[in-house]
């Protein structure tokens, strides 16, 4: 079962523990007042007790020198018989008469002293109930700084027990001395203290065990439902005979005992503190809660002090109160937990606000000596010129003297900021010289370390790490005392980036350790941030996006981090995250030039492996062209000259487009021109390249080509294609496209890629054209992602057959970038077309 607080946010519980403090100060306050004010205890400064032989009336005892009863010339012994004429059977009856009489009226007392009776008046006083202030002052005193507690970090656990610990005890204690009384209060009166009463009752005992049972090391007996279940039926069974009229059951020698339990399990809970203090606390970290530790002890001293002496004699309270003055040390219990929590675990409130008390103290000072001295000054210079009556006169005066006066007073102002408020004069001077840095620093890693040093060195502090948070590569950071490993943290749901991205707040962890669920992530980021010993951590945003963070450990002065601390972290963070994008976008930039540089290297590389001119052979009009979709391509030409009648022309298409098409082609190039000098036919070339490149291609690559021999001795071409785009021929004045079997190079390799070649032999007529192209041009696409197809290459073509090779070629160029217009080019285009003359 969840808890029901940590589903709500920091301000809702703000509001609720708000409330309850009003409601717990209401119903102590009601039953203060009824016991300190309207129906205080009647006072005569000496003891009744029973009558030994159980007569009606009191044995008079405990007498305190010069007392009102004293004065009244009554002794220990004495019995009393009535009070203003009326008779009683026990000292409780008689209180009942002396009870509603005002302080300072005086009682009649018929006494018997040896036999004899006589008449002695009393000076009623009203009782200051020292123990019940005492007690009140305690819980007070724990409400208070529970309060501040809670108030300053609501979403921490320990914050919030301490804080209901502080509710419970101020409603218990300031109902330990009951005040109701049926018979003459009001019904609401009545049903606000019996709900105070037995609300508290019912959960004081579970909380004032189970705090200590979490605080300062969570017990395992808290994981166990069996041991709350006993707790709270136990208490259950506590209040139950208060409101049911069983207590009168109960034997009166057991009747103190059982009204005082909730007391009891107070102190036994200050006792567990102490066995957790020696035998569960850490060595290094007792010292954070050493004052407590001793508050504690002085504290427990206290209870069985009050205890020995309320049981020694219980007319002390009337006789001696004075003796019951060291309740206040009780107190000292919650300012110690306020100290440790505020020194250690918090922020420090404490010389918060003490600093801004004596700072508005000392300002005003200065303040006011400041306006005596001018006007003081001003009537002087007046009198000197004797026209005090001049108004103008005075005002000048004024002004010159306040103009001569105000940088003495700027500099005593700037004095009482510098002692009172050194550290953010630090902060604002570190902030400021990181300002100054950061526009010449253009280099990431030197942002970085900038910033870790300035933190470790402002802060005081030997564990600091700026992490950055890339969701394609992942985490890196640079840092003092903090391992890498512990930095890497996954963009997944659930983790603390995630954490970060949702709360856009920092996150403490100084709690982690004694309460795991205090941080809601996952078991993997907790193992990294108790590892590295991180304590805080800030998130850096640009533009609503999570860049990284600042990780911090404990401080080298072992305070808490303040507001003002996560303040200057958060700045810092702000400042460089605009620094720290500018520096990736810089060395983005340097990058790109940096390739681009390299691509316009690889594309002069890769066309001065083209042909760099058509060949001039008679009997033939070549020409060729090839234009990558990128910079460079895998598209690829050539011409190889065999001798002076054949000319073998090669266009291949490399799967794939950019620099790994490219230097596919490159080799391919060197395999294609060792091969056509060592074999005669198209085909026994294909056969060669494939054996060649099958081992060396990746397995999702592969390339098409298609192969021309040219042999103008013999009138004859020989066509052979690996996979490639058939050719357009065009012979007695008709043009259609050739149909060549084969499959790509780098698919198969022996007789499943060689018995799929097939050689095509067509005579060389004048008049007659090629073309051979690659895929860019037939699947060319527009605006409207239509391709441009084969057929329309067809009719290109026949259009512009009569044309030169160069012409043709040229005007199919522009054709395609006509029909492409402003859509992206994505595959490469190469044409050669070669005509016989």
């Amino acid at each position: 079962m969840k808890n029901p607080f940590e589903q709500l946010s920091a301000r809702s519980i703000r509001v609720l523990f708000s409330a309850f403090v009003i409601v717990v100060l209401f119903i102590s306050s009601v039953n203060f007042l009824d016991v300190m004010i309207f129906k205080a205890t009647s006072n005569d400064q000496c003891g009744w007790l029973p009558r030994p032989d159980g007569e009606p009336g009191a044995l008079i005892t405990d007498v305190a020198p010069d007392g009102v009863t004293d004065r009244a010339g009554i002794k220990d012994g004495d019995i009393l018989l009535e009070i203003n004429g009326r008779s009683f059977r026990t000292p409780a009856q008689a209180m009942s008469i002396i009870n509603p009489m005002r302080g300072g009226d005086t009682a009649t007392y018929l006494i018997e002293r040896n036999g004899a009776q006589f008449e002695a008046k009393v000076e009623i006083l009203k009782l200051v109930n020292v123990l019940y202030l005492g007690y009140c002052f305690l819980g007070v005193s724990f409400l208070v700084v529970g309060y501040v507690v809670v108030m300053t970090r609501p979403t921490g656990k320990t914050q919030r027990q301490f804080a209901f610990y502080a509710l419970v005890t101020m409603l218990v204690f300031g109902l330990s001395n009951l005040g109701i009384d049926p018979s003459v209060d009001p019904p609401w009166k009545v049903i606000t203290l019996a709900v105070g009463f037995g609300a508290g009752r019912f959960i004081a005992i579970p909380v004032f065990l189970m705090f200590f049972l979490h605080f300062p090391v969570r017990r395992k007996v808290l994981d166990h439902l069996w041991f709350k279940i006993a707790i709270f039926s136990f208490s259950a069974i506590v209040v139950v005979p208060f409101f049911t009229g069983w207590l009168q059951l109960i034997p009166p020698e057991f009747r103190g005992f059982f009204v005082g339990l909730p007391f009891l399990f107070y102190l036994g809970g200050l006792l567990v503190f102490i066995h957790s203090y020696f035998r569960r606390v850490e060595k290094e970290k007792r010292k954070q809660v050493r004052p407590i530790f001793v508050a504690v002890l002085i504290g427990i001293a206290t209870f069985v002090y009050l205890i020995i002496l309320q049981g020694s004699n219980p007319f002390l309270i009337f006789t001696k109160p004075v003796v019951y003055a060291p309740i206040v040390l009780l107190a000292g219990v919650p300012v110690a937990f306020g100290y440790s929590i505020f020194r250690y675990r918090l922020m420090d409130i404490d010389l918060i606000v003490k600093r801004s008390l004596l700072y508005g103290a000392i300002t005003a000072m200065i303040a006011a000596l400041y306006l005596g001295m001018v006007f003081g000054i001003g009537s002087l210079l007046g009198s000197l010129i004797g026209d005090n009556e001049n108004t103008l006169l005075n005002v000048l005066a004024f002004l010159v003297i306040a103009f001569a006066f105000d940088p003495v007073k700027q500099r005593v102002q700037d004095w009482i900021d510098h002692l009172f408020y050194r550290q953010r004069l630090n902060y604002q001077q570190a902030l400021l010289e990181f300002s100054q840095e950061l526009p010449s620093q253009m280099n990431l890693d030197q942002i970085l370390h900038s910033m870790v040093n300035r933190i470790s060195g402002t802060m005081h502090v030997d564990r600091v790490a700026v992490v950055l948070c890339d969701e394609k590569e992942g985490c890196t950071s640079v840092g003092r005392n903090i391992p890498v490993r512990c930095c890497s943290f996954a963009e997944d749901e659930g983790g603390l980036l995630d954490l970060l991205k949702l709360t856009r707040a920092a996150q403490y962890f100084g709690l982690l350790a004694e309460e795991p669920d205090s941080i809601k992530i996952h078991e993997a980021d907790k193992g990294k941030i108790l590892e590295a010993g991180m304590v805080l951590s800030v998130p850096m945003f640009l533009q609503n996006r999570l860049i990284g963070m600042i990780v911090v450990g404990p401080k080298l002065s072992e305070k808490a981090y303040s507001r003002e601390d996560i303040s200057l972290l958060a700045t810092v963070g702000s400042q460089a995250a605009i620094a720290i994008e500018n520096a990736r976008l810089h060395k983005t930039e340097i990058e790109r030039q940096k390739i681009e540089e390299e691509l316009a290297l690889a594309r002069r590389i890769q066309q001065g492996l083209l042909p760099k001119e058509n060949p001039a052979i008679d009997g033939l009009d070549v020409a060729g062209v090839a234009i990558p979709a990128q910079v460079v391509g895998g598209d690829y030409y050539d011409f190889i000259e065999l001798g002076p009648k054949k000319l073998l022309v090669v266009v291949a298409d490399v799967s794939g487009k950019g620099m790994s098409a490219a230097l596919y082609m490159s080799k391919i190039q060197g395999m294609v021109q060792l091969a056509a000098h060592m074999y005669q036919s198209p085909r026994e070339m294909l056969t060669h390249v494939n054996r060649r490149i099958y081992d060396g291609i990746e397995r999702k690559s592969f390339i098409t080509m298609i192969l021309a021999l040219f042999d103008l001795e013999r009138r004859e071409v020989t066509i052979c294609r690996a996979g490639h785009n058939k050719a357009l021929m065009g012979t007695n004045g008709q043009l259609e496209y050739l149909d060549a079997q084969g499959i790509g190079l780098g698919l198969e390799r022996g007789p499943v890629f060689e018995n799929t070649l097939k050689e095509v032999h067509r005579p060389l007529e004048s008049g007659g054209m090629f073309f051979f192209y690659t895929d860019g041009l037939t699947e060319a696409m527009n605006e409207h992602r239509v391709q441009l197809g084969e057929e329309s290459v067809k009719s290109l073509v026949e259009q512009k057959r009569t044309l030169s090779a160069f012409e043709i070629q040229r005007s199919l160029t522009t054709a395609v970038e006509e029909f492409v217009g402003r859509a992206e080019r994505h595959d490469d285009l190469t044409m050669v077309v070669v005509k016989v003359v």
